[in-house]
């Protein structure tokens, strides 16, 4: 290279174009807001997910809890130890079987109110005894109990509070009886204990107060309701060689029971509706009471012994069944069930009156038997509160049992006419006539009694068929509905209630089956409904060989026993001279003397049973179960609902007897 050559240069040109430095402020807010975009987006993607799984979690458990509930059921229901074909004989110690059905049915609440349609039929009720499968039934009952003595009810030498001797102890059993009843939520607080807060619920506030139940909307009717299982062991054996549980354990009729809320205050219980309930509550037996056992004692004192199966047969030995004195009489009321209040959920229920205050046969005032719930005292409160649950958020608890004589209905749809709108689905040149009933693709209903339409349909529909699964007393619930029955009805069913031959003889008001009757289930009058306690029951055949009288007084319709304040509770007169007809005043136990006492019966007072120049037939008979009928099958369908998301779901549980 030459010394004066130029060497080229390397330094970039200074005038080449200078690097941008960022976004502008526009170009900024687009992409923010894109991202804002997706992030939204995203959010509602996640949502929706996390809806899904909520819902899908939310299904899952109540499926799990509903399916937990109906296989209880189901379980008890193929371990029944009674046979339902009604009357039993305790010689058999078969146990029982009840059936409760009360007022509602499936849809009464929804033509009542309509917001509150989730809601079914929710006052039925089952009971009976069981045998245990592989797993023996287990409950608690006091120590003293155990031991067979006295209590001594001064010592607490671990200083708990409770005395020593009433320390609850478990023990077990392979029978039980049992109850399955819904309960309404109890809640936090009541306007008629404002300054008690019932944080975890307590039954014991019900009891105290009869609208201590949740109802947030302040309709009259709970917002909530709770599936309670009660077991109480069977265990005879526990029993001294008197035949009683020890004699520190009894209780008092002379005065009503008294109950203690969570607080300390002390309120009082109907008596006798629920003087057996503070046993019930302390004990996990099934129990009986023992009257007048003449120990010299001062007031009317009574005893507990524990049941058999062969005492459960009767009726007045089992869990909740009271025998309520007739108010201004001797006479108490046949076996029946501790109901509570009947609860509303509208001012306009269309369900029957229970009479408070009768007045005619009955006399004086006071009297009161229920048409609720079961009586909230029967279950278990205070530090066993809970103990006896078996599901909550409860919107239907129905039984219904089969009947094979229902009639069943066909109806058209909401095109009114048979068959497709196609005006000849036959074929046989007369469009849509009633040989198109039920034609495939048409609207076309059959009905039963638990549908809405039945009732309806009775006047204008056609007789397709017979046999369905049907709440008890369906005649009577489609009459409380606003149905009118008339003798060319066809609601004479075995388990509808209504017998055709009471119809004609004596009007709407004594239009009841002889077995409502003659079991106690119904008492009336002219002007009032006493009781109406439909179930199907096994019964017992005991009642025809008892030396006591169970029959009609003075102007009532329906059986009461005759005397039974007196031999019970110690209080009223004599009343054989009021008891009807006039020849039973002096044949007790008639149906089985092997006299005929009723050559000539009177069809002037129901049960207008046909008599005859038989010995014994079934005029003579004191009493008839409820429903004197074999139950074929019986059904029961348990709903519940989620309250967080709103699921609603329904189960059901069958039991066939056809062949037992």
């Amino acid at each position: 290279m030459l010394l004066n050559e130029k060497i080229p240069s390397t330094r970039p040109n200074r005038r080449s174009t200078k690097l941008r430095g960022g976004f502008t402020l526009l170009e900024v807010m687009i992409a923010t807001a894109v991202t804002l975009l997706m992030m939204v987006s995203l959010a509602q993607i996640f949502k929706v997910i996390g809806d899904s799984m909520k819902q899908g979690r939310a299904v899952l458990e109540l499926n799990n809890r509903l399916r937990s509930v109906v296989y209880r059921i189901r379980t008890d229901l193929d371990n029944l130890t009674a046979i339902p074909e009604p009357p039993g004989d305790p010689s058999t110690a078969t146990g029982y079987l009840k059936v409760y059905d009360g007022v509602l049915t499936d849809y009464t609440l929804a033509l009542a109110n309509p917001s509150q349609s989730r809601y079914g039929d929710l006052d039925d009720i089952l009971m009976g005894t069981i045998k245990a499968g592989d797993v023996w039934f287990t409950g608690k009952v006091p120590l003293f109990v155990l031991r067979g003595t006295d209590p001594d009810l001064d010592t607490d030498a671990n200083g708990n509070g409770i005395v020593d001797d009433l320390e609850p102890i478990s023990i077990a059993s392979q029978h039980a009886e049992i109850a399955i009843f819904v309960e309404p939520t109890v809640a936090n607080s009541s306007t008629a204990f404002p300054a008690y807060l019932n944080p975890d619920r307590n039954p014991g506030y019900m009891v105290a107060s009869p609208n201590f139940f949740k109802d947030d909307n302040l309709d009259g009717f709970p917002d909530s309701f709770r599936l309670h299982y009660r077991t109480l062991l069977i265990r005879p054996d526990l029993n001294l060689p008197s035949g009683l549980l020890p004699a520190r354990f009894p209780i008092f009729v002379a005065s009503p029971q008294s109950g203690t809320l969570p607080d300390g205050s002390n309120f009082t219980l109907p008596s006798p509706l629920c003087d057996m309930s503070s046993i019930h509550g302390l004990c996990d037996l099934s129990v009986r009471r023992v009257f007048n056992t003449g120990d010299g004692l001062p007031g009317t004192r009574d005893y507990i012994a524990a049941n058999s199966l062969e005492d459960l047969v009767d009726p007045a030995n089992r869990f909740a069944h009271i025998q309520v004195p007739l108010p201004g009489t001797g006479s108490t009321t046949m076996p029946l069930l501790a109901l509570g209040p009947k609860l509303l959920p509208s001012a306009a229920m269309p369900i029957p009156a229970i009479a408070a205050d009768p007045n005619g046969g009955l006399g004086g005032a006071g009297f009161e038997v229920g048409a609720g719930f079961l009586h909230p005292a029967f279950t278990l409160q205070g530090p066993r509160a809970g103990e006896d649950l078996l599901g909550s958020e409860i919107l239907a608890f129905d039984i219904k049992l089969f009947d094979p004589g229902v009639p069943l209905l066909g109806t058209p749809g909401a095109d009114g006419f048979y068959g497709t709108p196609d005006p000849d689905d036959n074929g046989d040149g007369m469009p849509n006539n009633l040989a198109e009933l039920g034609w495939a693709g048409s609207d076309d209903l059959v009905l039963s009694p638990g549908d809405p339409g039945y009732g309806p349909a009775m006047l204008t529909g056609i007789n397709v068929g017979s046999g369905e699964y049907v709440d008890l007393a369906w005649a009577r619930k489609l009459v409380a509905h606003g149905f009118t029955v008339s003798g060319a009805t066809n609601v004479w069913s075995p388990l509808s209630g209504f017998s055709q031959t009471n119809f004609a003889a004596n009007g709407l008001a004594g239009a009841y089956t002889d077995g409502l009757f003659k079991s106690g289930a119904v008492l009336v009058d002219s002007s009032a409904t006493y009781v109406l306690q439909p179930a199907y029951d096994t019964w017992t055949n005991r009642f025809e060989g008892d030396g006591i009288l169970q029959a009609f007084r003075g102007t009532l319709f329906g059986n009461v026993r005759i005397n039974g304040a007196v031999d019970l509770y110690g209080i009223g007169t004599n009343d054989f001279g009021n008891a009807n007809p006039a020849w039973r005043r002096t044949n007790i136990d008639a149906g089985t003397d092997g006299i005929d006492n009723n050559p000539t019966p009177s069809l002037t007072t129901p049960p207008a049973i046909p008599g005859g120049s038989v010995a014994d037939d079934v005029s003579e008979l004191e009493t008839l179960p409820p429903f004197p009928t074999q139950l074929r099958g019986l059904k029961i369908s348990v709903r519940m609902e989620d309250p967080n998301t709103r699921q609603v779901k329904q189960m059901s549980a069958a039991k066939e007897f056809v062949t037992q």
